[in-house]
């Protein structure tokens, strides 16, 4: 019956968003990711590459290569950096962009039955290349708050998950304010020790911005764990 009532509630949700996005003539995006990842002890580090499109999935959006180092001192507590280099498709200027972006994190969480709830909280530098445009802020700063819900089903490899968190400026010369809004419906397979896949849907909403976009994701990313042998978690 719990099953039930889940799939219910997360469909129900799915719908919402959907119907919201397409209602507003909202653009259509794919995003695909690829994680490498090492835990040793308390520490984990990982390397990524993701590509993402727009335009109904038939321009790019922009190609995302990351670094990422993870500190978890206790259990539910974990403290993290990453570095990513961007390939940006500026539709403003109508031309291909390279930007650097520095991420600072704090996550925490909590168990509850079979839920666990997580709250992020992520300082965010994005630099630009002045060289070619002028902007109002560079670097871009924001601050981005994401909660999490997570289910764990009994007996299965999925674990569905639904997230929202909002994106606020922090260094806008004209005043700070939320300038997105993200929601964000997944499920993570399992495959084994090593391999986990994750299927989502996502639904981006700007605002405060000027030409606003509304754009419904379909993503999904692959990560691999390396494990030495003598390792049996």
């Amino acid at each position: 019956m719990r099953k039930i009532h889940f799939y219910t509630i997360a469909m129900a949700i799915l719908l919402l968003l959907a119907n919201k996005a397409w209602s507003q003539e909202n653009d259509l995006g794919g995003w695909a990711e690829f994680e490498l990842k090492k835990e040793i002890k308390d520490w984990s580090f990982s390397v990524g590459e993701e590509v993402r499109t727009m335009d109904n999935m038939t321009s790019l959006y922009g190609l995302y290569t990351s670094m990422a180092v993870d500190y978890k001192p206790w259990k539910h507590l974990e403290f993290g950096t990453s570095y990513q280099f961007i390939l940006f498709n500026d539709t403003e200027y109508d031309d291909l962009q390279s930007r650097h972006r520095l991420n600072f994190a704090t996550t925490g969480d909590v168990k509850w039955n079979r839920f666990k709830f997580s709250l992020r909280e992520r300082f965010q530098m994005t630099f630009k290349d002045e060289s070619v445009h002028d902007y109002k802020m560079n670097p871009k700063n924001k601050w981005r708050n994401r909660f999490e819900m997570e289910y764990n089903i009994p007996k299965s490899k999925i674990t569905p998950s639904f997230s929202v968190e909002t994106h606020y400026q922090l260094n806008n010369p004209d005043g700070n304010k939320f300038d997105k809004l993200r929601y964000k419906l997944a499920a993570a397979y399992k495959i084994n020790k090593n391999n986990k896949l994750q299927l989502y849907t996502q639904f981006d909403h700007e605002i405060n911005v000027n030409n606003p976009v509304d754009r419904t994701v379909i993503g999904f990313s692959y990560s691999l764990e390396l494990k030495d042998k003598k390792d049996k978690k």
